[in-house]
């Protein structure tokens, strides 16, 4: 997919992350949250490594997937049993991390702290092997929020917006000229102003358009 604007987001995640800080991104579904990050990590990739979590699975779930990133055996070797969840997480959190190429956990969806979750989070912060990025949704509670950010202090809070009209139009010529679809410039600026800058109306607003442009080829 295609990726404009948050520049300026991008730089203030980037320069966060390289003074130590961990990064809270807030911002209304659709709006292009996990996207930047993706597109950040795409961007620091010889420098970093990310590693994307959904948060609304279980703890359990969480660290079967952070050991299979961070290539730790999930197998004991001496009873040959996979390890619980309680190993997992002592694993994980003393892992030995490179040290030419920090390594940032992504949580994503992060919709609400239960007791677990907290417990969790504490376990991987308390060894500093790893930053952190939470990607908030709008309705998680304010003491849910207050205490995450006091989880992963020092910590940066961020809210994404709307994204800007000129924006929005490089989007869509970048798409027209991708796909050799000549749109011309006024029709363009239309389909910008029909979205708003939600990126999410874009990228819906497009596929409408190429299925259209199919069923009449």
């Amino acid at each position: 997919m295609l990726f404009v604007g948050r520049e300026h987001e991008a730089s203030h995640i980037i320069r966060e992350l390289q003074q130590g800080n961990n990064i809270v991104l807030a911002g209304k579904y659709g709006i292009g949250r996990t996207s930047l990050i993706k597109e950040i990590a795409s961007l620091l990739q010889d420098e970093w490594r990310f590693i994307f979590v959904d948060f609304s699975q279980t703890p359990g779930k969480m660290s079967n997937k952070l050991m299979k990133e961070l290539h730790i055996p999930k197998m004991n070797r001496q009873t040959g049993k996979q390890f619980g969840y309680k190993s997992m997480r002592y694993r994980i959190a003393n892992v030995e991390t490179p040290k030419r190429k920090k390594t940032v956990i992504v949580f994503d969806n992060i919709a609400k702290l239960t007791r677990q979750k907290i417990i969790f989070l504490r376990h991987l912060i308390l060894e500093n092997h790893f930053q952190f990025i939470a990607i908030v949704e709008n309705f998680l509670p304010a003491n849910d929020l207050m205490l995450l950010k006091a989880q992963l202090l020092p910590v940066e809070t961020l809210s994404l917006h709307y994204l800007k009209e000129e924006d929005v139009i490089s989007f869509i010529r970048l798409h027209s000229e991708k796909h050799y679809l000549n749109w011309p410039d006024a029709y363009i600026e239309s389909l910008a102003a029909l979205v708003s800058g939600y990126p999410l109306g874009m990228v819906e607003m497009i596929k409408n358009r190429n299925n259209s442009c199919s069923l009449h080829e």
